[in-house]
């Protein structure tokens, strides 16, 4: 195991270094941030000076290799827009992702439990055939949707709760619902496929046969195994949630790293850009190695 792990973290510093040559890359090619910051009636000299303050002056190897330096020691550098750390800028928005996303991802995976298990025990009934058109329901309506139709219904037309920003328990409710539901066909329909396989197993109809509640069999011995795939869905919704946090924070005004990460896009500020992103891919390449690690305790079969 000690092994494994190590060769992970050498995988996972690999793949860091190859994302951040991408990331570099495709924010270059957004366009050019010294354009957005210019004054209408700046000259070529103007433009030239900012460009030199904020080192776009150099070659982008150059450019790369500082960038390179500076996340090696921490440092993420300033914003371009508004010139404060980026770290500071990351560290204020974090926590708000943070206790968006942990409720979201709680409630999306305690309700894709209680529909998977249900409807695989009632295969074939009206019960398992609600579930899975819940579930392509789920997989065909886009976020933003969803959410700008939940805004207008209880925020807008019932007015039970807040449109947007961050304040009480109140403005929680409809991001948190949005981004689980975001999640929630996939977990469903995984868990779902997940125990219809295990149920058909020997052991537990051997289990069965022993006389254990139905109860005890499902929730106990089949569910162990069938959870299984559920671990590596829930790493890589780590990533999904990130991407769907984006579109959520940005139509609820939420203050996130998703709403930091679409304004440094339109405004081309490539520190932002690009720390974000590393952010995002440190956090998705620890959480995969942390499930695979889990796998090993949670299935004895499993040996690295």
């Amino acid at each position: 195991m000690t092994r494994y792990i190590i060769i992970r973290l050498i995988q996972a510093v690999v793949t860091l270094i190859v994302i951040s040559m991408v990331i570099f890359a495709l924010a270059r090619a957004s366009g050019d941030p010294v354009m957005l910051m210019a004054p209408p009636m700046a000259t070529l000299e103007d433009i030239e000076v900012i460009r030199q303050y904020l080192g776009l002056d150099k070659s982008l190897p150059e450019q790369y290799w500082t960038f390179l330096k500076s996340m090696a020691r921490g440092d993420l550098g300033k914003s371009i827009q508004n010139r404060r750390d980026v770290t500071t800028l990351i560290a204020q928005r974090l926590p708000n992702t943070v206790s968006l996303s942990l409720p979201a991802i709680f409630l999306g995976i305690t309700v894709s439990l209680i529909l998977g298990v249900t409807a695989a025990c009632r295969r074939g009934t009206w019960l398992d055939n609600g579930v899975r058109y819940l579930a392509i329901l789920g997989q065909a309506l886009p976020s933003f949707w969803l959410a700008i139709v939940a805004i207008s219904v209880f925020a807008v037309a019932l007015g039970w709760l807040p449109t947007s920003g961050m304040g009480g328990p109140a403005n929680y409710v409809l991001p948190v619902l949005t981004l689980s539901f975001f999640m929630l066909p996939i977990f469903t329909r995984l868990i779902r496929s997940s125990m219809l396989e295990v149920l058909d197993s020997e052991y537990v109809k051997l289990a069965r046969i022993k006389g254990l509640s139905e109860r005890v069999v499902v929730w106990k011995h089949a569910l162990r195994n069938a959870i299984i795939p559920l671990l590596t869905a829930t790493g890589i919704t780590f990533a999904t949630i990130i991407t769907g946090a984006v579109i959520i924070e940005t139509v609820f005004a939420w203050p996130g790293i998703g709403r930091l990460m679409a304004e440094a896009m339109i405004r081309r500020d490539f520190p932002v850009i690009q720390a974000s992103v590393m952010l995002v891919a440190v956090v998705v390449l620890m959480v995969n190695l942390l499930v695979d690690i889990v796998y090993a305790y949670v299935d004895p079969r499993i040996r690295y």
